[in-house]
């Protein structure tokens, strides 16, 4: 059977399930697996690779050791290897609508050619998995009708058991071979900084096939560098609760089902009263994750000095006509002139178009203060460069010029947070980086979740080496 089928019978904007790729056979061992399928009624699925793809049969009671037991297999659709780790739950009103488990896996050996063995409806072979071993027999029977059914028949050999020793080595053996968890846990989710996160199969980015799951599971991990940017500073959330390619949209304000560790903040300004939202720990991070946020934008000051921003963010966005590297020229434009006025600057791409070159600020300076000190910064760059910067947001004329967006540091205005998921195809990352990296970045979005876990792993947030506040100099 070829994955058309498999593919046909799917929507892949509502299974968590691998969707198919090119068919290639690979030149290695041949992978086995079983998987233990709360769909309709409960069965396990039996998978062999072959061809660069998983021949498989729905076991409706499951294997037997012992030999003289002949359990129905019927065989289904041929799966793609990518099958072979999924564990999670498919959505009711989907084909295969349930809980599905690891049961075991490892490598099988045919006996003699599987191919023939197909053709002639006998196919005989050694299991080295982690629950099953020993030799097999996969028995076609005759008769004709829309299933193709057949014989999954233990050999009578040292991993045989017989009668009473065979007993219920199924219910024994009731958690998944890789992640320990039961049908139970699998179906009730995942569990994540200590908040469980409901449908953690859903898939939020067909680019990547990423899973709400795993983007908890992110966040956790990098909670502890991230939190310093966004810890008791007031938040605006990018919600996708249908995923990425869904609508999403922005919530700056209090609202039902967040959570009690997403907390909401009063202020007065120019005579009006506002109310807000911030986190100041992991688990109102999580919350915020378990309601569909995906990205993270903090203001540029604390609730508790609301009117003296504690950085200053100059958000480089290039028109799409604008070579990368000119992009990396003018951050490093941007930092020699800050370093001039004695002001030292980090640096981070956004997970989109642009770079952020931030000056970390002591939160001496009111907003009016840092904004007008931004922009003449941002005017200075385009009087010096007009053909190559922009300080407006007319785009109009913004045709192969960088737009020097000083306009981030202001009252109630955001910026992405370090650390944080993008709502775009592949969910890239805006990751702060050294200096010294700009040189070799190839765009502002080439971090995965699974880069930035990789260059953070075995690190700890070190606040010493993190760059002073400053003042904004008087000129």
């Amino acid at each position: 059977m070829a994955l058309e089928e498999y593919r046909r019978k799917r929507d892949f904007k509502k299974t968590s399930e691998p969707s198919p790729g090119r068919v290639t056979a690979r030149k290695q061992e041949l992978s086995y697996l079983i998987q233990k399928h709360d769909a309709t009624r409960l069965h396990y699925d039996f998978r062999l690779e072959l061809d660069g793809v998983l021949l498989s049969w729905a076991v409706t009671k499951g294997p037997s050791l012992n030999p003289a037991d002949k359990r129905l297999a019927v065989r289904t659709e041929d799966h793609p290897l990518s099958y072979g780790s999924f564990e999670g739950t498919i959505p009711k009103g989907q084909y295969g609508g349930g809980t599905v488990m690891l049961w075991d896996e490892g490598t099988w050996e045919p006996k003699g050619d599987p191919h023939a063995g197909l053709k002639k409806g006998h196919l005989s072979f050694v299991l080295h998995g982690a629950r099953l071993k020993g030799g097999w027999d996969l028995i076609r029977m005759r008769g004709e009708g829309k299933r193709e059914n057949w014989l999954l028949i233990k050999e009578n050999d040292g991993e045989a058991r017989k009668n009473s020793a065979n007993g219920d080595f199924l219910e024994d053996l009731s958690v998944s071979v890789t992640s320990r968890r039961s049908m139970e846990e699998i179906a009730g989710g995942l569990v994540a900084g200590g908040i469980a996160i409901t449908h953690p199969d859903r898939v939020i980015s067909e680019t990547g096939h990423i899973t709400k799951g795993e983007l908890a599971e992110y966040y956790a991990g990098v909670a502890p560098f991230l939190l310093p940017c966004i810890g008791r500073h007031p938040v605006s959330l990018l919600r996708c609760p249908s995923g990425i390619d869904g609508k999403c949209f922005y919530q700056r304000n209090p609202g039902k089902g967040l959570g009690p560790d997403v907390h909401s903040y009063k202020f007065k300004h120019n005579g009006k009263t506002y109310e807000y939202l911030y986190i100041e720990d992991e688990k109102g991070l999580l919350e915020a994750i378990q309601m569909g946020a995906i990205e993270i934008h903090p203001w540029g000051a604390s609730i508790d000095a609301i009117d003296y921003p504690d950085r200053m963010i100059f958000d480089l966005d290039p028109a799409p006509d604008v070579p990368f590297d000119a992009l990396k020229l003018a951050a490093q434009d941007l930092r020699q002139r800050l370093a001039r006025k004695g002001l030292e600057s980090t640096l981070k791409c956004t997970g989109g178009k642009g770079l952020h070159v931030t000056a970390p600020l002591a939160g001496n300076d009111k907003w009016p203060v840092v904004k007008s000190f931004a922009a003449r910064v941002a005017e200075e760059m385009v009087a010096a460069a007009p053909d190559a910067y922009i300080a407006t947001m007319s785009k109009a004329k913004r045709t192969g010029k960088i737009f020097i967006d000083y306009l981030r540091n202001d009252y109630t205005a955001t910026a992405i947070a370090d650390y944080a998921v993008r709502a775009r195809p592949g969910a890239p990352v805006a990751m702060p980086l050294e200096w010294k990296e700009l040189r070799s970045l190839k765009s502002a979005s080439q971090f995965t979740m699974k880069d930035v876990l990789k260059r953070l792993q075995g690190k700890k947030p070190d606040t010493a080496s993190r760059q002073p506040g400053q003042t904004i100099p008087s000129e």
